[in-house]
């Protein structure tokens, strides 16, 4: 207002005028400049539609200019009654200012359609944490959004259309979990912030002093049928793609892949969380294979959640309530029991995934975690 800005005036009553505002003052009215299209109302609201020229009238009006900024900042206010008195609100904003096609001749508008629609599964953007107001919110900071799907048959997200597989329909998961960022409702309490959350892992080694003329040391690698790491299980229901109703009335939700093996298999191990994972499995098929799974491959490797406390855990000292056993596949000698290392060099290894989709989950992983015997070493070890 200081500045003498150029103001419109809607009253109640629907009269319209024009001023030159002052420092904390109304200022002075000024020549009309400005027409009225329509001024009506709906409830507590009235919308006014107003044409005038781009230029000024005088120098006190607001002259337009399109050419050099078509984008024209300006200040909302609502006074404190039908005429016109001191705001009780105020709100900047902004107004973009766009040619018109005329109604004759060749001269265009301006575009003011979207631009190239992005394919599911390619837009690029970034998640940034916003904080609440509670004082045990320190989170901060901005993440490129790393999830990229491959299509089928690497995997079959992006068939799914994946909510984890692109950055405008993501809704959760391991890309969003990062140091001190609060996963919860706005007004949700932030629990235990006087407190750590603790948890326990247990580990059985076998140690054997090293022999370089009998160890072999191992290759490792990894890939995922996911976006490459994590993806949602949907709640799925009927016609769902990946969705099978089970008698139980449970629902199981699946998904495929496919990766060009390289060495010798030695350990195969398939991460994935409980509770929702019931299975992964992999299959060896030909290197010309498309899809890869029990119809036409032949089986590597099945693994299974195995809860303690079940009884099925074969020594009875780590049967314990409260933990999961995931064993991994191994292969090596014969004389320790063990099935020779398959080659898989060169062949598709088809991955498939299954969960329990009765309930949704965000941040599922279907990666696997190998070690292969390096071409030309041998396949003797404990």
């Amino acid at each position: 207002m200081a500045d003498g800005a150029w103001a419109i005036i809607v009253e109640g009553s629907g009269k319209v005028s024009e001023r030159k505002l002052a420092d904390q003052n109304p200022g002075k009215q000024l020549t009309a400049s400005v027409k009225v299209v329509s001024s009506t109302t709906s409830g507590n609201l009235r919308t006014v539609v107003m044409t005038r020229p781009f230029k000024g009238v005088t120098s006190d009006h607001y002259t337009f200019s399109a050419a050099a900024d078509p984008v024209l900042h300006f200040i909302n206010a609502v006074g404190t009654g039908p005429t016109l008195a001191y705001h009780k609100d105020k709100l900047p904003s902004s107004i973009t200012m766009l040619p018109v096609a005329p109604t004759s001749g060749h001269v265009g508008g301006a575009c003011v359609c979207a631009a190239k629609d992005i394919p599911f599964g390619q837009a690029k953007g970034y998640l940034t944490y916003v904080q609440t107001s509670q004082p045990a919110d320190i989170g901060s900071g901005k993440i490129g959004f790393p999830n990229v799907c491959a299509p089928q048959p690497r995997t079959d997200l992006l068939a799914q259309k994946n909510p984890t597989c692109d950055v405008r329909t993501y809704v959760g998961g391991q890309s969003a979990c990062h140091h001190m960022f609060s996963l919860l409702d706005a007004d949700q309490e932030i629990p235990w912030v006087d407190q750590p959350l603790e948890y326990h892992l247990k580990f059985r080694f076998w140690v054997q002093e090293y022999n370089a003329s009998y160890h072999t040391n191992l290759a490792r690698t990894t890939w995922g049928i996911a976006s490459p790491v994590e993806y949602d299980i949907p709640k799925c229901e009927a016609g769902m793609m990946g969705c099978s109703l089970q008698p139980d009335g449970s629902w199981i939700h699946t998904i495929t892949g496919t990766f060009t093996g390289k060495g010798k298999l030695a350990v195969a191990h398939f991460h994935c969380h409980a509770p929702a994972c019931l299975s992964i499995a992999m299959y060896k098929c030909p290197k010309d294979t498309k899809i890869c799974n029990a119809t036409n491959g032949e089986l590597l490797c099945r693994e299974e959640p195995v809860y303690g406390g079940t009884g099925k855990i074969d020594d009875p000292k780590f049967d314990e309530p409260g933990y999961i056993l995931q064993p991994p596949c191994m292969w090596g000698s014969p004389e320790f029991g063990l099935e020779e290392p398959p080659e898989v060099t060169g062949f598709v290894l088809g991955s498939v995934k299954t969960s329990n989709a009765t309930y949704a989950h965000h941040g599922e992983m279907a990666w696997q975690q190998m070690y292969l015997v390096p071409d030309g070493a041998p396949a003797l070890f404990v």
